[in-house]
């Protein structure tokens, strides 16, 4: 019987218990081919759970709606502020924002859609743990695709498993770590909500709002491996896990890190070198315009 290795749940599963996952979702900017394959079940949980959820967050449902993004259902993706008012009454509404499409006001009361309301105000909420959870989650698929057994057998990657699944009630970000059980955890989290703690970070997010796209960034440290995610131009986390990556390939498209950007429907690869380097100099050009 044919078995592959599925690094969501660190077993080798029969082939016939498998499918293909895009590492990130067709909904946030994924592609056909940066996929990898995994347990068929605790995918189905996964897409679900955590990829739906980011899908929905209404940030990154902005973000869709501009790129005009569409997942297997092939939908046009809309955006909805659910929490809304308008007019002298406060009347409540939700708004819901279209690619190349004015907004539209739904009356909640009335059921139907208003026009020329004028001034709408709205809020909206943000879960605080699904980029950490989604980064972890596109760390374990991005670090198997790309660096396979070396991955596997040099890289902590219990612990991106742990946050990956992690209840979200004990998670601990304030001190960038899970609590309550989650002890052993060591890694480092950096998530979009926090403010840049130091100059790296900034470069990392902006490289990322650079992107027409989505990117993954794959970066080997003396005792780590860091992976920072950003999708369809908007940054999302970072997570450093304990690694040894001393025999990691660090040539060529892999010169200091390797790097993948999903733009319009293709996949371009690089090493992390080559794109700081490029990076750094369109930030010079336009410095000196």
């Amino acid at each position: 019987m044919s078995l592959i290795y599925c690094p969501y749940t660190d077993r080798e599963i029969p082939k016939r218990q498998a499918n293909r996952e895009h590492i990130i979702p067709l909904a946030l900017g994924g592609v056909d081919g940066f996929e990898i394959a995994v347990d068929s079940k605790f995918n189905s949980r996964l897409g679900s759970d955590l990829d739906g959820a980011l899908s929905n967050e209404f940030l990154f449902a902005i973000q869709r709606t501009k790129f005009d993004t569409r997942g297997h259902s092939g939908k046009p993706p809309v955006a909805t502020m659910k929490q809304a008012t308008y007019g002298e009454e406060g009347r409540q509404a939700q708004v819901h924002f279209h690619h190349h499409k004015q907004p539209e006001v739904w009356d909640v009361r009335d059921r139907e859609l208003k026009r020329g309301v004028g001034k709408v105000r709205g809020k909206t909420s943000l879960n605080i743990d699904l980029p950490v959870r989604f980064t972890a989650k596109v760390a374990l698929a991005s670090g198997y695709h790309v660096y396979g057994r070396l991955f596997r057998t040099h890289v902590d990657h219990r612990q991106l498993r742990d946050v990956m699944n992690i209840d979200p009630s004990v998670l601990d970000l304030s001190k960038d770590r899970a609590s309550l059980g989650l002890q052993h955890l060591t890694l480092r989290v950096d998530r979009y909500l926090n403010e840049p703690r130091d100059d790296f970070l900034v470069l990392l997010r902006e490289y990322c709002s650079t992107i027409d796209g989505s990117v993954v960034m794959l970066m080997p440290g003396s005792e780590c491996l860091g992976a920072a995610v950003g999708i369809l131009g908007q940054y999302v986390g970072l997570v450093n896990v304990p690694a040894n990556t001393k025999t990691f390939p660090n040539d060529g498209d892999y010169r200091s890190g390797h790097v993948i950007a999903l733009v319009d429907g293709d996949i371009k690869r690089s090493s992390l070198m080559h794109c700081l380097e490029q990076f750094a100099k369109q930030r010079a050009d336009t410095a000196s315009t």
